[in-house]
């Protein structure tokens, strides 16, 4: 645990105007503190201004992790061989990626038999997962999503001893008070690491019960919303095979590492010589589309989109630190909460607007490097812009958006979209492909049926990223607020509008007061209160007085 040198009476919040203070001093006890660090990044002047804060805030501190920390349990899985399998006879293995992946899949499965101690490789519920390498600080929470999947051994499994613990943490360290704290630690001079013991130096707020349940059963609620999006999505995706009548591709199509080959007439080519236009898997698909009794028509149709974008125009980009609009890579689009997002100057993109801003419920795909992602845009991203390495499609007014988007990220559309795909080092796919892609049209309430659970899900999504925001900034504004109070007598009270009532500053906080009586309850009287009290307290309090 690190003892900074603080000045008593500075408050790192810096107005707009004033630049930022770019220099400090460090003690030596600092030094050794930090295991005898002597690079700059070590002593990180935003961690420093961030322990400052919580110091003048006069919260109690604790360490995040050790023996008097407030997660006692910590770690990362060995090092290991990656043997991969058959889904049959594996695991599903996620990338540290994963961990803030708004959907997190994988086509890896690393095996039951001869991957050793496979069991610290599956995460529990409610770990706090931390990236430790590579991308430092990303920061997710460990729903029933990663439950039976392996998780690389680039993610640290931080443990608390509650649900609502483990989501105060998560969003502690997702707030401007803690991320710098977390990555402070980074060492490697090729690949960025961190190790458990780094978070020993990591301080947080040890706030009362009352106060960290409230934050973190927010965040808690945020990743069972996902939960239930991404059980919507997937019955969507069960529902348009069924209602089409449609076998998965992976039961009637050569894949992975077997050897096939094709016979492809003249009159097939289509203009396109390459193997990978004319992969079996894609052949599959045209031809059980051919035994539809439904109508096939393609995605450029007016009846299907208004309007199929690519982005042409947006070259010169003016960034800004602070405010600007959000610019997201065709990464980020995925992710549940981006860092690092660029901010674009509002000035100076007015007319780049119209082509780069994203809509709700419009649809994206990526068109460069990895190609045939696609993403249904939530509504907190609209007003946010992304850049020229996704096409976006608009919905007709006449198709639902949700069933324009499971077509395309289902096992059909997706191979009808990658056999496209062109260039021998960096693949590519432009609109006009994207535009010719088969889309089948079966009556408008089949449409509806599969396209209205995919637009709940993006309603959660929306539910459930508010969430995350309203407990970061509870968590942020109580800290602020209290390096902004005054700590003594020496106010005058005609400050305050009502001039005849005495303000005792040393007096203990009411959330205090109410932990402390709180405690002298037995447990088995706090087990009869309903789990959703917090939430539905009037309810409650009505019936009481009825």
């Amino acid at each position: 645990m690190v003892s900074y040198a603080f000045k008593p009476d500075y408050t790192p919040e810096i107005p707009d105007e004033e630049p930022e203070k770019l220099s400090t001093t460090i003690k030596l006890s600092e030094v050794f503190a930090a295991g005898v660090r002597l690079e700059a990044s070590a002593f990180s002047i935003e961690a420093h201004n961030a322990v400052t804060a919580l110091t003048n805030s006069g919260l109690p501190l604790i360490p995040l992790y050790g023996k008097e920390g407030l997660c006692q349990g910590g770690y990362y899985p060995h090092r290991f061989k990656r043997v991969y399998v058959s889904p049959e006879k594996g695991v599903p293995f996620l990338s540290s990626s994963e961990i803030i992946s708004l959907r997190p899949k994988t086509n890896n499965f690393v095996s039951k038999n001869y991957t050793l101690k496979l069991d610290r490789l599956l995460p529990e519920k409610w770990d706090v997962l931390i990236s430790r390498s590579g991308t430092i600080g990303n920061i997710g929470l460990a729903t029933e999503t990663f439950i039976g999947n392996a998780l690389s051994e680039h993610v640290i499994r931080l443990q608390a001893n509650e649900p609502e613990t483990a989501g105060y943490v998560a969003a502690f360290l997702r707030s401007r008070y803690g991320r710098p704290q977390l990555i402070q630690g980074t060492f490697g001079s090729v690949v960025d690491q961190i190790e458990p013991e780094h978070l020993e130096r990591v301080l947080i707020p040890d706030l009362p019960p009352i106060r960290r349940i409230e934050i973190g059963r927010l965040m808690c609620q945020a990743g069972e919303l996902r939960d239930e999006a991404n059980h919507l999505l997937d019955e969507a995706d069960s529902l348009l095979h069924e209602r089409l009548n449609l076998p998965y591709l992976k039961d009637i199509a050569p894949r992975g590492s077997a050897s096939f080959t094709t016979t492809i007439k003249a009159s097939q080519l289509m203009g396109r010589l390459e193997g990978s236009f004319h992969n079996p898997e894609a052949i599959a698909a045209e031809k059980q589309l051919a035994k539809l009794p439904v109508e096939i028509t393609k995605i450029g149709d007016q009846r299907v989109t208004k309007e199929v974008r690519a982005i042409t125009r947006f070259r010169a980009r003016t960034y800004v630190e602070k405010g600007g609009i959000p610019l997201l890579s065709s990464k980020q689009l995925f992710q549940v909460d981006p860092i690092d997002v660029k901010k674009l100057a509002k000035g100076a993109h007015t007319k780049d607007l119209p082509e780069i801003q994203l809509e709700e419920n419009m649809i994206a795909v990526t068109c460069s490097g990895t190609i045939g992602r696609v993403q249904i845009i939530p509504k907190y991203m609209a007003n946010w812009t992304a850049n020229q390495h996704a096409n976006r499609l608009l919905a007709s007014d006449d198709i639902n958006a949700g069933y324009l988007y499971a077509w395309l990220v289902s096992d059909y559309g997706y191979s009808l979209m990658t056999r496209h795909a062109y260039g021998s080092v960096i693949l590519e796919f432009d609109r006009f492909m994207l535009a010719s892609v088969h889309i089948p049209l079966p009556e408008p309430a089949i449409r509806n049926e599969i396209g209205d659970l995919v637009l709940k899900a993006n309603q959660l999504r929306d539910q459930a990223w508010r969430n995350e925001q309203e407990a970061i900034s509870k968590l942020e504004k109580l800290i602020s607020s209290k390096s902004n109070t005054p700590m003594n007598n020496q106010t005058p009270i005609e400050s305050f509008s009502l001039a005849n009532i005495k303000f005792d500053y040393n007096a203990e906080p009411i959330w205090e007061l109410a932990a402390r009586l709180s405690a002298k309850i037995p447990n088995e009287e706090w087990a009869k209160l309903p789990k959703d009290l917090a939430q539905n307290f009037d309810h409650y309090q009505q019936q009481q007085d009825s």
